[in-house]
Order: C-alpha cells, then sequence, then structure tokens
C-alpha cells in the first residue's frame, strides 16, 4: 500500500526538512521517496494546508495497572488511549497488583502489545511489592531484559536501602528512578504549601519535601560514584522523575555540572497548571507532585531549554470516577494523559518559544530507553503522527481510556491529531 502526504510541514528536528514542507511517499510501512514535489500514484493521497508531521512519542511514565486493575484501564484501553496520542513507546512503572517482579512477568510485559504498533518497556521494582523490606531479584530482572528500576511510582524513603540498590546497580546499564518525595514532609498534604492551601484551609505539600529527597539522592549518588573504583557503567544513571519546583532544577543543574549521571523529567501538567487551578476544590487537579506557583512553572520551562530536563511525561494514572468525585481531602491523586501529551505540550510549548519540540517529547527520551527513533529518510520505517491547527476544548466524549480523570477536561488544544503511523499500522482521521 502506497500512502502520499502533500506537502507537510516536517517537525523533526533531525530532518533536512526541518522547518519546511515536503512530499513524502511511503510503501507498505517504509518511506520510499522524500522531495519537495513528488508526482506519483499513491492508494491513498494525505494533504492539509496546515498538516504537520512530528515523529511519534516516547512517554517515560506511565502508571501500570495491570494485573488487579483492569477495572481503571485494560490492555486494549491502554493500547488505544496510546494510539490516540501518538505515543508508539511507553515506560510502565511496576505498579500493578500483584508487583510483575518476575522475570517472566518483565519478558511478557514487553511482548504483550506486539503487532498492535505500540511498544511497552515495563520497568522492575527495587524490592519485593514494593515493600522496601527486601531487594528483588535485580540481576535477573535485568538479564530478563529490565533496565530501569524505580520504588513502584514513588522512591525509597529508607536511606541505607537507596544507596545499597545505587552501588549494586551503578555497574549495570540501568536507570534508577526516582520520584522525589520526604513522605514525613507530605504526609496528609492535598495541595502545594502556598496561598491557596492558606486560602482553602488545607494541609499543603511543602517544596522541602520534593528538594529535600532531591538532595539526598544527589548526595548518595554522588558517595557512590567517588567509590565505585572505575566499575561504574558510562549508562547507569540517576533519574528524576517529575521534578516541580525551581530549586530542584537548579540543584539537577548543579549536579549535571558537576559531571554526576543524573536525568530528569517534568510532568505536562506541572507545565501548564499552577496551585491557583485548584481554587474551586476541582478534584480533578488534585495531582502528585501538586501543581505548584507560577515561578515553579517558569523554572520548569527553563529547565527544559537549558537542558537540565531532557523530558516530557504524561504521568499517566488511571482512577476510577468513584475516587474522583469525592470530597476533595479523600479523593486519590492521579490524572490520565496518554492522549493529551503532544497536544498540551504543543500548544504551550509553541507559546514558550521553543524550536525542535520533538525533543522533548521524542528523541531525548528514546535516549533514555536506549531506543533509536526511525529516521525521515528512505527505506526507514514511517513512524510518526500528523498534526493539524485546529483549537478545540477538550470534553468528556473525546477520552477514550477506561478511566475519564483528565486533568485537561474543559481545557482548549490549539492543534489535532489526524493521524498515526508505524510501519504497517497506521489510522488517518481519527
Amino acid at each position: 500500500m502506497r500512502i502520499l502526504f502533500k506537502q507537510i510541514l516536517i517537525q523533526d528536528s533531525r530532518s533536512s526538512f526541518f522547518g519546511k514542507k515536503a512530499d513524502l511517499l511511503a510503501e507498505n510501512g517504509r518511506w520510499l521517496e522524500i522531495g519537495s514535489s513528488i508526482q506519483a500514484e499513491a492508494d491513498e493521497v494525505i494533504s492539509g494546508s496546515d498538516f504537520q508531521w512530528f515523529p511519534s512519542l516516547v512517554d517515560l511514565r506511565v502508571h501500570h495497572t495491570l494485573p488487579g486493575g483492569e477495572h481503571k484501564e485494560d490492555w486494549t484501553s491502554l493500547q488505544a488511549a496510546a494510539w490516540k496520542g501518538g505515543v508508539l513507546d511507553m515506560l510502565l512503572l511496576p505498579t500493578g497488583d500483584p508487583v510483575p517482579q518476575q522475570p517472566e512477568a518483565i519478558q511478557y510485559i514487553a511482548t504483550k502489545l506486539e503487532g498492535t504498533g505500540v511498544t511497552c518497556y515495563p520497568s522492575a521494582p527495587l524490592t519485593l511489592d514494593n515493600k522496601a523490606e527486601n531487594f528483588s531479584d535485580l540481576m535477573g530482572l535485568h538479564e530478563s531484559g529490565a533496565s530501569w528500576f524505580s520504588h513502584g511510582a514513588g522512591s525509597l524513603q529508607d536511606t541505607d536501602l537507596m544507596l545499597k540498590c545505587l552501588q549494586y546497580l551503578q555497574p549495570l546499564p540501568v536507570k534508577v528512578i526516582s520520584r522525589p518525595d520526604v513522605k514525613g514532609l507530605s504526609l496528609f498534604g492535598q495541595i502545594h504549601e502556598g496561598l491557596q492551601s492558606t486560602l482553602l484551609g488545607m494541609k499543603g505539600i511543602p517544596v522541602l519535601a520534593e528538594t529535600m529527597h532531591v538532595k539526598r539522592d544527589l548526595d548518595l549518588l554522588r558517595y557512590v560514584m567517588q567509590h565505585s573504583f572505575g566499575l561504574a557503567n558510562p549508562d547507569f544513571a540517576l533519574h528524576f522523575s517529575c521534578i516541580s519546583t525551581a530549586e530542584s532544577v537548579s540543584l539537577i543543574s548543579e549536579a549535571q555540572q558537576q559531571g554526576l549521571p543524573v536525568t530528569a523529567d517534568v510532568a505536562i501538567y506541572s507545565l501548564i497548571f499552577t496551585e491557583d487551578a485548584v481554587s474551586e476544590f476541582d478534584t480533578l487537579k488534585k495531582v502528585n507532585p501538586p501543581l505548584r506557583s507560577e515561578n515553579d512553572r517558569l523554572a520548569l520551562w527553563k529547565g527544559l531549554k537549558e537542558g537540565v530536563i531532557a523530558a516530557v511525561v504524561s504521568d499517566h494514572h488511571p482512577v476510577e470516577v468513584e475516587n474522583k468525585e469525592l470530597e476533595f481531602d479523600q479523593a486519590n491523586f492521579g490524572t490520565i494523559g496518554l492522549e493529551t501529551l503532544a497536544l498540551a505540550f504543543i500548544k504551550e510549548a509553541k507559546n514558550q518559544g521553543l524550536t525542535k519540540i520533538d525533543n522533548f517529547l521524542s528523541h531525548a527520551p528514546a535516549a533514555f530507553l536506549g531506543i533509536l527513533q526511525p529516521e525521515l529518510k528512505v527505506g526507514e520505517v514511517m513512524k510518526g503522527i500528523v498534526i493539524t491547527e485546529e483549537e478545540k476544548v477538550y470534553e468528556l466524549e473525546d477520552i477514550i481510556s477506561k478511566s475519564k480523570n483528565s486533568i485537561f477536561l474543559g481545557h482548549s488544544f490549539s492543534h489535532q491529531i489526524k493521524g498515526v503511523f508505524n510501519g504497517l499500522n497506521h489510522s488517518y482521521g481519527q
């Protein structure tokens, strides 16, 4: 089958056509010809005055509900939500019940969506059942394909345990993921500790809960690297997920300048909203980390522009309606986000003056996973999304995920995804 894209704006920063319009011809899922003007017969012609070609997305933070959480998200709805949002590669947290912690479970997850156009990369738990009591089979899990380890969706509170995990894993080409949060400081917190928590009379989650944990983990990493005897693997790194404060950006930047193997990502909602969004007790805005101050939001954008933060993630966290439609202090944290990651980031990134938008959604997170996104050149697999400029308010009926807890309900997007393509798997006109 042949597909011809006519005069589509190329938004793949690796392409020689970046920022220009070009014709693209694909046959049987691979690029056959790329040029300024292609005259060829095709089974399907895709054209539009404002159509744009982006690489597909790589999402580094998806809460895995399986097994045990099929009522919130099952494999079919997970794949459908990812596909609709153009997320064709995603890193799953070890958050099922029971926790996927056997080599066989890792291999099963990695191949579960094979052939659908979406690929899952399972991260493994640092400790059995994420209980911070006994180590999981770290080496066995790595040999089975896991190159990413985390403490469920959070981080180890036990300092000695975290130190030993870093010491054990540093000779391997793996990433240790930490969602920094000192539980003793954030316990019972509902929103960011600031003006809104004072006005609304709710316990706040202080910036200190995040930054103290960042400082601790950086100190542990520094100690491990100083005592690695040259055995640290060059691909080993500590990765901070969902940082949300200006001070965290500063601390991580300083550590990177010192040569420490440390990376970071930010949740899309932390780049869009601030603490003011919860002023009306909207539980859809209840996320963790909480929505911070405007100063923090701007610092996160600065961190992206300066390369301190490598990737933007959805933090896709399905929550059933029964646990969202409650009083604010009783409602669960979390928002879904696979379907809206591209749309939300592209709109705000353009406002921020970013040019290579694809780097934060595709190339940098792909490098983190150790995979290569196919390039836009003859012979390579056709893998990407077609986006058009179209203002539209995101409504409940737009959601195909099983859970409907989107922080972006009622939010207006300036672009829409018109097609998703991955080799022989493709859909157009959604």
